[in-house]
């Protein structure tokens, strides 16, 4: 939790002190509005403005909320395992150049958030994430704000409004090549009363109902995680094939800079290899994130890059040729 969250008195401004009731140590939590040149309220609202307009949300939280909500564990899209950097793999939105598929994920959560992410996949085989939908729900109320957010892809002329839920879920089709979900959701578990009788109902009829086509996704976990890494992966020119629009998707940015490995107790190492599980707790948005990577192509290459004049002519000069022993190196007659 941040320090906003810890809910002592400030004996000074930024700073709160208390002691802790399970071991009667005392605690001294400090912020950065202890300083004043970095309050906004007294002399540090220019450095506040740039610090904050230049800083990623969860580099700001670790760095200067004091966030001790880090968890332990080893991170899955760590320097060990793929190239993600989130100064390269986060960028800021723009208007991507068509063509490009639209693609939608689901992960389905009522106590928990209801994530839906933006995929738009270009002809250059490269995946990006541009735009998220984070909030608990029912379904009904999902689908209905689902629309009313994805509206600027889904109708971009504004002909939503007064149309049926079976003719948005045919805007909806049309828009998106690709709109995958929890596959737990097909579980008839819940009922529903139709024409007077009770009948098993699930979570992806109850989204059909409101306007959703959406079809069970693959969930390989460790094939999910695979994938993500290999389209993190960079080439020699410092590309890869997933970006994420770090303003419109902050969420999805912040679960992937924590998305950790369970971590054994001291007991356990000493009879288990590491575990390969995640831990399964504020991933939401990566799980809607794997679903979606899954239906694109493994490993797929970039285009080429075009190769210059004068690269050309290197290429052409420097090719191994075999020399005829009836003629001389200037190719006439010996």
């Amino acid at each position: 939790m941040s320090y906003q969250d810890i809910k002592q008195p400030e004996i000074i401004k930024g700073l709160k002190v208390w002691k802790n009731p399970k071991n009667r140590f005392m605690v001294a939590m400090l912020h950065y509005t202890a300083d004043p040149a970095k309050d906004p309220d007294r002399q540090g609202k220019d450095w506040y403005e740039k610090e904050k307009m230049g800083t990623l949300k969860a580099t700001w939280l670790k760095e200067y909320e004091i966030d001790f909500s880090t968890k332990s564990g080893k991170l899955i899209f760590g320097s060990d395992f793929c190239d993600f950097n989130q100064s390269i793999h986060y960028i800021n939105s723009y208007e991507l150049p068509e063509p490009y598929e639209l693609l939608i994920s689901l992960d389905f959560g009522q106590r928990h958030p209801t994530v839906a992410l933006i995929g738009a996949w270009t002809k250059d085989n490269v995946l990006y994430i541009i735009d998220e939908y984070y909030k608990p729900a029912v379904p009904s109320v999902s689908s209905r704000e689902m629309f009313e957010q994805f509206a600027y892809l889904i109708d971009p002329h504004n002909k939503l409004a007064g149309k049926t839920l079976s003719q948005k879920r045919d805007m909806a089709i049309a828009t998106f090549t690709e709109r995958v979900i929890d596959p737990s959701t097909v579980a008839k578990n819940r009922t529903k009363v139709k024409e007077g009788e009770e009948i098993p109902y699930s979570i992806i009829e109850d989204f059909w109902d409101n306007g959703w086509d959406f079809t069970p996704a693959d969930n390989d976990v460790n094939a999910g995680i695979t994938r993500i890494r290999e389209y993190f992966q960079l080439d020699s020119n410092e590309k890869c094939h997933l970006y994420i629009f770090k303003d419109k998707c902050p969420r999805l940015c912040v679960e992937l800079l924590n998305y950790r490995y369970k971590e054994l107790t001291e007991v356990q190492q000493k009879t288990r290899s590491a575990s390969e599980e995640p831990v399964k707790k504020d991933d939401d948005t990566v799980d809607a994130l794997k679903y979606m990577i899954l239906t694109r192509p493994k490993t797929p290459e970039l285009a080429p890059i075009p190769k210059t004049r004068i690269q050309r002519d290197i290429e052409s000069l420097t090719r191994p040729r075999i020399i005829d022993s009836d003629w001389d190196n200037d190719g006439l007659l010996a």
